[in-house]
């Protein structure tokens, strides 16, 4: 089929195969790791406790950037293996740790050194496919990537539940270890992506991407993008316990992932004239748009159903649009520092819209929450509309950047 050129074009890269499997594996990683680390610990110290650990795992998450940066001054290889080596040992000692029924102490300490350690993998595999591919070719690459990760989060924890249950409690915390040296020891083999010379120390400035315009745009769009995400995440549930059908929280997210990996894989099929279009600031407005449409439709269950995974086709195109976007405005020799700044905002406006999204919808229902979410969807579709804006104005002034598509 002619649709399906663009994916025949990918799949026929050189050592595309080596790069596919690395970009499965560390799309599971997520999925398997958070969901293991929880029943894991509360195997032996209950599920509160565990909780605990959890949250301080991710916490280590705030050094994502600076680890960012180190990749990028001393090359990707010095920042994966030793990662990979320290995060291999933390999991260890967090299971010997459990099993000898340790201080709960030291199982802080160490889950909060495992979010530490975690090689970032989807970082250096979005930089991977963009150095494998160009133009309209790379679009492709990241729905694919984006669709990967949405099959991650709904894999992942099954296979980690599947593991503690039947297996042993560190069944999990181990297809962790597994998948992360499957994913480093490939994206070695096959050579990670190239590490330009960076500016020499008097050129660099201490704050980085944060420095540029453009790119302070991408990360609140960022935000906003995500804190709308979560919401939306919240105000189906909300609805379901409201109408006393908690089932039908998890249909509705359900048809909301189903529409965004089919969203996420026909823009990757499209002609270039066509995916070309699909640019951030649009995207985000069409899942405004969307989000309006569901709120509209909270009345009737039936077409409650099918507007959520109408409006999913539009997510995965706009997860596509933003890392595409960020690769188009990044300096290359910051490359991965911006993905982790944009990374660790987007957890933060995660976190915001759990949050804000929480107490709406305490107080006003989920449609008011779905509201929000449009609200914070056109903003954020205003604020990449003035990165992308800024990135053109200055295009020159700036560092060589990583091209994208025409």
């Amino acid at each position: 089929m002619k649709s399906l050129s663009s994916y025949r074009e990918l799949f026929a890269l050189p050592r595309f195969g080596s790069s596919l499997l690395a970009a499965v594996a560390g799309k599971l990683k997520p999925g398997v790791s958070s969901l293991a680390l929880l029943l894991g610990v509360a195997q032996y110290r209950g599920l509160g406790q565990a909780a605990v650990v959890v949250s301080v795992s991710s916490l280590a998450g705030a050094a994502l950037p600076l680890r960012g940066r180190l990749m990028d001054r001393h090359g990707y290889t010095r920042g994966m293996a030793p990662a990979l080596v320290a995060y291999l040992v933390a999991l260890a000692a967090l299971v010997l740790n459990e099993r000898a029924r340790g201080p709960f102490a030291a199982t802080l300490a160490i889950a909060f050194f495992t979010g530490l350690a975690a090689p970032p993998i989807q970082i250096v595999t979005r930089l991977m496919w963009q150095q494998m591919t160009t133009g309209a070719l790379r679009t492709t690459a990241l729905s694919l990537d984006t669709m990967l990760a949405d099959l991650g989060f709904i894999v992942g924890p099954t296979i980690a539940a599947l593991l503690v249950v039947v297996v042993a409690p560190w069944a999990g915390l181990a297809a962790s270890g597994l998948l992360s040296a499957v994913a480093v020891l490939l994206l070695l083999s096959r050579g990670l992506p190239e590490r330009r010379t960076p500016p020499r120390s008097g050129e660099r400035h201490w704050l980085g991407p944060l420095r540029h315009r453009a790119l302070r745009g991408m990360m609140a769009a960022s935000i906003a993008f995500f804190l709308a995400v979560r919401a939306i995440e919240l105000a189906f549930p909300a609805w379901a316990q409201q109408h006393g059908s908690p089932l039908m929280s998890g249909v509705l997210l359900s048809c909301m992932s189903v529409g965004s990996v089919t969203g996420g894989l026909v823009l990757g099929a499209l002609p270039a004239r066509w995916s070309v279009k699909a640019t951030l600031p649009r995207t985000l407005a069409v899942l405004c748009l969307g989000t309006l449409l569901v709120a509209a439709s909270l009345t009737w269950t039936a077409v409650l159903v099918v507007a959520a995974a109408l409006m999913g086709i539009a997510l995965g195109p706009s997860f596509v649009a933003l890392w595409a976007t960020a690769g188009e405005l990044t300096p290359a020799e910051m490359a991965a520092e911006t993905l982790a700044w944009i990374s660790s905002f987007m957890a933060l406006g995660g976190a915001a819209g759990a949050a804000v999204g929480s107490v709406v919808a305490q107080a006003l229902g989920p449609g008011a929450v779905l509201v929000l979410a449009a609200g914070s969807l056109a903003a954020g579709s205003w604020l990449a509309h003035r990165a992308v804006r800024a990135g053109a104005m200055t295009s020159e002034q700036l560092p060589e950047s990583i091209p994208m598509s025409a």
